[in-house]
């Protein structure tokens, strides 16, 4: 006999969205940096983007109080939210136990699918509306080639100047973001410059959080989901990769952003309220019980397991988050 679902307790409905979101949030690496935007009174969402004070060489004279410094003019943009989703059926003949191993197997492999869907959202806005640049001091993506224009420790060097010269921020007040695919990792780790400098990830961290180390004032993290174009550069044979390079308050995302760990869905919503079970979450998963499509279900046989979430992205910076195309030991595989 199959169970009512919807008389499901709260925390075992939380209880699936908490494994749907460990699964998640593995996928999920390009959306971590990203400013939250927050809802207005007149409910849109919206970001605000605060410019930088100049210089002030003018020395004080004594006694007398100086003009008001103007503050700067924010920059307003609006985001309109999006909804996305996904769906798997199971049949009555599923032995539907609190909690089954069905429904627990298919709520993470839907989480896969959402942290995969949401992390390609993300980057595919990255890599479109960050300031472009290219490996070795090409000027265009057809004319990169392999091995001559292979991701090498001087362009980090050349990307990261870039990121200080604009004035941008760290992250995390110490280090910028780097996120490469693996194939670019492993042309970089036979690079010597590059490893002779490179700090290698504590014992200690989660490697599935995608972090493998630091180098300069970057953090590095791996994603088989980095951007990579296939037969762009010379001859159209070769494949082209993206590196990201993050800066803080580069961009924004309405949605997911800011969730690094399946700990932190309990904390995140408001006023450190719980995110899992409650109206506002970053991912929604809706179950639907064996016979509840009426006619359309006339025996009673199938039932769903689905995710909803509202995912938009928005680079607010270019000049903030750099996408440097370039080639890597794989580019002509």
């Amino acid at each position: 006999m199959a169970i009512d679902t919807s008389t499901l307790s709260d925390a075992v409905k939380a209880a699936y969205e908490m494994r749907l979101l460990t699964r998640a949030i593995p996928r999920y690496v390009h959306g971590r940096w990203a400013m939250k935007a927050r809802i207005s009174k007149r409910g849109t969402y919206e970001v605000r983007r605060y410019g930088s004070l100049s210089a002030n060489t003018t020395a004080l004279t004594e006694g007398t109080t100086p003009a008001e410094t103007a503050t700067p003019t924010p920059t307003l943009i609006t985001m309109t939210p999006a909804f996305y989703g996904s769906w798997m059926s199971f049949t009555d003949l599923a032995d539907l136990e609190i909690i089954d191993p069905i429904l627990s197997e298919m709520s993470s492999i839907l989480g896969e699918q959402a942290g995969l869907s949401a992390d390609t959202l993300v980057r595919n806005e990255l890599n479109t509306y960050a300031t472009i640049d290219y490996s070795a001091g090409q000027s265009a993506v057809a004319s990169l080639d392999a091995p001559a224009h292979n991701i090498s420790y001087a362009d980090i060097v050349e990307q990261y100047a870039a990121l200080e010269a604009s004035s941008a921020l760290p992250v995390d007040g110490e280090d910028f973001i780097l996120i490469l695919h693996p194939h670019s990792w492993a042309s970089l780790i036979l690079d010597p410059t590059f490893v002779n400098m490179f700090i290698q990830e504590s014992p200690n961290s989660a490697i599935r959080s995608g972090y493998v180390g630091r180098i300069l004032r970057m953090k590095i993290f791996v994603s088989s989901n980095a951007y990579e174009w296939a037969d762009v550069g010379v001859g159209s044979t070769t494949d082209v990769y993206s590196a990201l390079f993050i800066a803080k308050e580069s961009y924004a995302i309405l949605g997911l952003s800011g969730i690094e760990e399946p700990k932190d869905v309990d904390n995140q919503g408001d006023n450190g309220k719980p995110l899992t079970g409650q109206q506002i979450k970053p991912v929604e998963i809706i179950m639907k019980q064996v016979g509840s499509a009426g006619s359309s279900d006339p025996l009673n046989q199938r039932g769903s397991l689905a995710w909803k979430m509202t995912l938009t992205p928005e680079v607010l910076n270019a000049d903030w988050i750099r996408c440097m195309k370039h080639t890597n030991i794989f580019s002509d595989s």
